[in-house]
């Protein structure tokens, strides 16, 4: 008879080997970042060496060229302050002490010494990347304090690693972008000058554009390589905060379908792909002489453009699939050898915007959000952030715009941190658009509805200026409202945490949270806007049902669950609510 077979039991799954877990698959994913964008991985992680005055130990080390990337990456939540003032002070004894770091490291990784002693101290570009999993809850002075490290935030993350995903070894660009290097900061130093110019023939100067503010418009053919290597985006979804992005993130199904498109029929796209020229942009005639743009006017196929050959320096408005289907995989397969040739000998059509030199950065953006506005419109359908992003560049102080400048405060601190979908990378967050098309635009409004209020009607700040589009006052009136609406929600968390914690809940979808604002927008008229005590005492003891199954309330009644806040909870009477 045969014995029965023992069943070896699994060790308990710890919050430890968890933990353990969630930091490989964070190394992982970092390491597969900038290895995919070009960098060469160093292995630095449990190498403990004194540089300076400190014993330091680097999670990773990845290098370009003269680039060199030393790396912190986290998953810590807790005492993060004093983990990154420690960080900081050990990349600066290694800015510090280059020279050590190097002989350090080459002692530690022999393999890797050619790579380590490439390039003079003097050339290496050293940046202490502080990597962390979870949003940090850091301010200004934190930025100054720890002035040695630059932060790469969980969205930024995201943004490279779908950028690398997409458009492989030519995302190294982009991270270049986020680190302000310029092409002379990069690599040897060239002695050659020519290397520094793309010129071009250009085929058509155009003497009216129909735009405003004398932006002139020309016509010329690009190399695909050159493109690629002097474009850049204004992604909405990138980590830069400003009001002026309005693209959205690359579809990486369309740029495989595009790169598939040239492999097979080793040809250009026939339709011109729009552009904003830099400033240093350059005109000459056919003997040599510098024009300005006005000159050009009629001299077609006898004068060239001339642009700097620099990184991140012509801002593509609308082709950005067209340029990075032309992307370097850095995998040696049939299309990359067809594809490598083709980006040298494909010439694109581009049309590029040629702005006065003292249009501002608004006026610019408003002009290029417009005209990508305008063609893809009778395109593929643009997402509803980014037609929120375009329209707030158009008119800042329009009503969603406003929200959606509060939604953006409301996001960075307070109760609603890192809660509220910003960027198309935010998975799993609260979605905004329709809460700033159906309840916060109508609080925040700076025109309310006749015998209707909104927070304007009780800011005093400088309203003369907000109604002109000033930025500072833009800031202080969304900061207020930022403000007001924190203290109000800030009650109905205290005393609805319950619900508040459980992601089960109905508390934090739109439809409720609709409700709330539209509750908040409807009884100004009476009680106007107070402290967090107030509504403390106006939400203490009131009670809903908002499981799944109890919730009584579709997309369609935010209307509906305002009044049964505002009777139940502010306890206004049936009679008044109906003229609210």
């Amino acid at each position: 008879m045969k014995k029965a077979k023992k069943i070896r039991k699994q060790a308990p799954y710890t919050d430890k080997m968890r933990l353990q877990r969630e930091k490989a698959a964070f190394k992982t994913k970092i390491r597969n970042i900038f290895t995919g964008a070009g960098f060469i991985y160093i292995p630095t992680n449990g190498k403990e060496m004194t540089i300076g005055l400190r014993k330091v130990e680097i999670d990773s080390l990845f290098i370009f060229d003269n680039i060199w990337l030393v790396c912190e990456d986290t998953v810590k939540t807790s005492e993060i302050r004093d983990h990154i003032r420690t960080k900081n002070e050990s990349f600066g004894e290694i800015k510090k002490n280059l020279s050590e770091f190097i002989q350090k490291l080459t002692y530690l990784f022999p393999e890797h010494t050619d790579i380590l002693n490439k390039f003079n101290t003097s050339r290496i570009k050293i940046f202490g990347l502080y990597i962390s999993k979870n949003y940090l809850s850091l301010c200004k002075t934190d930025y100054d304090l720890f002035s040695n490290l630059k932060f790469v935030e969980p969205q930024t993350l995201g943004y490279f690693q779908w950028l690398v995903k997409g458009i492989k070894l030519s995302a190294k660009n982009e991270i270049f972008r986020f680190l302000d290097l310029k092409s002379k900061d990069i690599g040897m130093i060239s002695s050659s000058s020519g290397s520094a110019e793309i010129t071009a023939p250009i085929i058509y100067p155009r003497e009216f554009t129909g735009l405003k503010n004398k932006v002139r418009i020309v016509s010329f053919m690009m190399s695909a390589e050159d493109l690629l290597n002097t474009c850049y985006v204004l992604r909405k979804d990138n980590w830069e905060e400003s009001i002026w992005l309005y693209q959205r993130l690359i579809d990486n199904n369309r740029l495989k379908q595009v790169r598939n498109f040239i492999e097979k029929k080793g040809e250009a796209f026939y339709n011109d792909i729009i552009v904003a020229l830099p400033d240093e942009v350059a005109f000459k005639d056919d003997e040599g002489h510098f024009k300005t743009i006005e000159e050009i006017s009629g001299l077609e196929g006898n004068c060239q453009l001339i642009l700097p050959k620099e990184l991140n320096s012509i801002c593509v408005i609308d082709g950005q699939h067209r340029i990075f289907a032309h992307y370097e995989s850095g995998v040696d397969s049939t299309q990359e050898r067809k594809i490598a040739t083709l980006r040298k000998q494909l010439h694109l059509l581009v049309t590029g915007l040629v702005f006065p030199k003292d249009m501002k950065l608004e006026e610019r953006a408003k002009i290029q959000s417009e005209i990508f506005d305008d063609i893809n419109s009778n395109a593929k359908a643009v997402p509803q952030n980014i037609l929120l992003q375009i329209k707030r560049i158009k008119n800042p102080i329009a009503d969603e715009s406003l929200a959606q400048f509060v939604i953006e405060r409301l996001n960075k601190e307070g109760i609603f941190k890192n809660m509220l979908q910003i960027s198309a990378l935010d998975v799993g967050k609260i979605k905004t658009a329709s809460i700033v098309r159906f309840a916060l635009r109508y609080l925040v409004t700076i025109s309310p509805s006749d015998g209707k209020q909104s927070l304007f009607n009780y800011w005093t700040g400088n309203k003369y200026e907000l109604l002109e589009s000033n930025e500072k006052a833009i800031k202080d009136y969304t900061s207020f409202c930022a403000t007001s609406i924190r203290n109000y929600f800030g009650a109905i968390y205290k005393n609805l945490k319950a619900d508040w914690d459980n992601p089960e809940s109905k508390l934090l979808t739109v439809i409720a949270l609709n409700g709330f604002i539209i509750a908040f927008t409807r009884q100004l008229k009476i009680n106007g806007v107070n402290n967090f005590d107030y509504y403390d005492k106006v939400f203490t003891g009131w009670k809903f049902d908002f499981s799944k199954e109890g919730f009584p309330y579709t997309s369609s009644q935010y209307r509906k669950f305002s009044t049964e806040i505002l009777k139940g909870a502010f306890g206004i009477s049936e009679e008044i609510v109906e003229t609210l």
